[in-house]
């Protein structure tokens, strides 16, 4: 049977989403952090654990990156979280690069990723000294991945936040 066609979603919609998104994400990164940071009872039979928390919050990194993007397609938000995108990129220069080649190790294992800088022998050799995950010539801190989560979550709050009482404001369904 044929996916009908479904409106499109409103922006209020769309904002609720992006901010329910990235929220989850969010919590998402801090468990993957805690996790990755500390014991847990399968480390004694998944020799790969850490590696396997490591690479969901690169995931889920990416997730939050992706919820405030959104959020940006719905005009009047403001320039703030634009600004907070690019301040999130700065703060993680490797996440993008992590992130799409851990997404799509099986072309890079046919040697047809799209970053032809990417060896074969490097998909599986990283280290992890507790804080930061080195891998790909490339590292992350995961307590600073943490916080600029948590920074860019906020600012996706509040850019919802001011974007709906603007919206009350300017048709008259302000609260009483």
């Amino acid at each position: 049977m044929p996916e009908t066609a479904l409106p499109a979603p409103s922006d209020a919609v769309i904002l609720e989403r992006a901010k329910s998104f990235c929220n989850r994400a969010c919590f998402t990164v801090a468990l993957q952090r805690r996790r990755a940071q500390g014991v847990e009872p399968e480390d004694k039979t998944f020799l790969f654990r850490v590696e396997a928390d490591l690479r969901f919050m690169l995931v889920a990194l990416r997730q939050i990156r992706r919820a405030a993007e959104l959020a940006t397609k719905v005009a009047g938000v403001s320039p703030d979280l634009q600004v907070a995108i690019a301040a999130f990129d700065t703060r993680l220069p490797a996440l993008s690069r992590m992130r799409n080649v851990e997404q799509h190790m099986d072309d890079y294992v046919l040697g047809k990723g799209r970053d032809k800088t990417v060896i074969r022998g490097q998909l599986q050799v990283n280290a992890w000294d507790g804080k930061v995950f080195h891998w790909l010539d490339e590292t992350l801190d995961v307590e600073e991945a943490e916080r600029a989560a948590v920074d860019l979550f906020a600012v996706v709050s509040r850019s919802v936040k001011e974007w709906t009482a603007n919206i009350s404001i300017s048709t008259g369904l302000r609260d009483h």
